[in-house]
């Protein structure tokens, strides 16, 4: 009777946890690269108007999906909001997110952009960056702005 009730009762549970176990572990991007890293430089075309380049920089960000949480061109300092879809299945996840920084040099020549990543994992963040994130972006305001 406890074989039969086992298989009723405790199989499914263990099936169920097994199968949390082995999903959190596949969650993990291939673009996630624990530690520090994850900057891309990009310099500006010569003659692009700064207040036009920051736009621009904006624009791109939220057409990835990076919603502005902090702007401030007087210093030219973009820092978007943690997103967690930028995985690679597209869907929402709330064990990895990304976000970005820009950041403009001083004399406004260069860009600066940095893809933070986390990855949740036993309740705490593993930070890193996400290369796929830093090429995108790179190639297209490279494009855009890029000289």
């Amino acid at each position: 009777m406890k074989t039969k009730s086992f298989f009723i009762f405790g199989l499914p549970v263990v099936l169920l946890a097994l199968g949390l176990v082995l999903a959190g572990c596949a969650s993990v991007p291939k673009s996630f690269q624990k530690g520090s890293g994850g900057e891309t430089t990009i310099l500006l075309r010569q003659g692009l108007d700064f207040d036009q380049a920051f736009r621009e920089v904006a624009f791109v960000l939220n057409r990835h999906g990076f919603e502005s949480e902090m702007l401030q061109p007087e210093v030219g300092y973009i820092r978007t909001r943690w997103i967690h879809t930028w995985n690679d299945t597209g869907t929402t996840t709330e064990s990895y997110r990304v976000r970005i920084s820009c950041n403009f040099n001083p004399n406004r020549t260069q860009l600066i952009i940095k893809a933070e990543a986390e990855y949740l994992q036993g309740g705490q963040w593993i930070a890193g960056f996400d290369t796929r994130a830093i090429e995108t972006l790179r190639n297209d305001l490279n494009m855009i702005i890029g000289n």
